[in-house]
């Protein structure tokens, strides 16, 4: 018989390490997340080939997901109990430790944005279609009103795993790099650097806390509303993507 809690024992980041079922909904959502990773707006960007406009659209687009990330943890944060269970007791030390880290990615945003003549207030502003801010709405709904494992998914795992794989795509090369100067080369890439480890360990956590929250043998809707969840997130990004071309 099926032990319904879970406990990894393989490697953090080897999918053979977690339950079949969350495995299977990573691989049925990898189609939807190629969208996000294969977006031209990232070959583009690689080839230092974004016109001023497109950068522009791009930082200005990503900034409220960027800016409000703290604030999807923490609201997460709020539907926790100490000791409640280990699945939180795993999620309330994930989140209470990167909080503080993604704030200081902000502060990298705003870099990137000015190495691109893109100012603080025209990030604050805003100024794209209201298309443009459809993910940033769908990660706020999702954190706020969403069961834990499938907001967690939905942030943690889709939007931080798949960032990390374009940032490491748009970093595979020096010319985006090098198109700034030497004086601001080091500010204008910080955030990207930081982002560009295909091993970074953020979205593996995350997918852990899905895996003990939910255990071996969750019900068809908790499975569901995590694959939903997931696939949410990376149509949300792609349509903000296209705004920005």
């Amino acid at each position: 018989m099926l032990d319904p809690t879970f406990q990894r024992v393989g490697d953090l980041k080897d999918i053979a390490s977690y339950p079949a079922w969350l495995g299977d909904v990573v691989t049925e959502t990898n189609e939807t997340k190629q969208t996000v990773t294969g977006h031209p707006i990232f070959a583009a960007m690689r080839e230092a080939k974004l016109s001023s406009r497109q950068a522009e659209a791009f930082l200005v687009n990503g900034w409220p997901v960027v800016e409000q990330f703290p604030q999807y943890m923490a609201m997460n944060l709020q539907k926790l109990r100490y000791g409640h269970s280990r699945g939180e007791d795993l999620a309330r030390r994930y989140l209470t430790r990167n909080i503080r880290v993604e704030q200081n990615h902000a502060d990298y945003w705003v870099d990137w944005a000015a190495a691109h003549d893109v100012n603080k207030r025209a990030l604050m502003k805003g100024g794209g279609p209201s298309l443009a801010y459809a993910l940033s709405h769908w990660c706020w709904k999702s954190s706020s009103g969403d069961p834990l494992a499938a907001s967690i998914a939905a942030t943690n795992f889709a939007i931080e795993g798949v960032t990390g794989e374009w940032s490491t795509f748009v970093c595979s090369s020096d010319t985006y790099a090098n198109s700034f100067p030497v004086s601001m080369r080091r500010k204008a890439m910080r955030w990207l650097s930081l982002h560009a480890h295909y091993d970074d360990a953020h979205p593996w956590e995350a997918l852990e806390i899905v895996a003990t929250l939910l255990g071996n043998a969750p019900g068809v809707d908790e499975v569901h509303a995590v694959k939903r969840s997931i696939e949410m997130s990376y149509a949300y990004f792609k349509v903000s993507l296209d705004c920005c071309l």
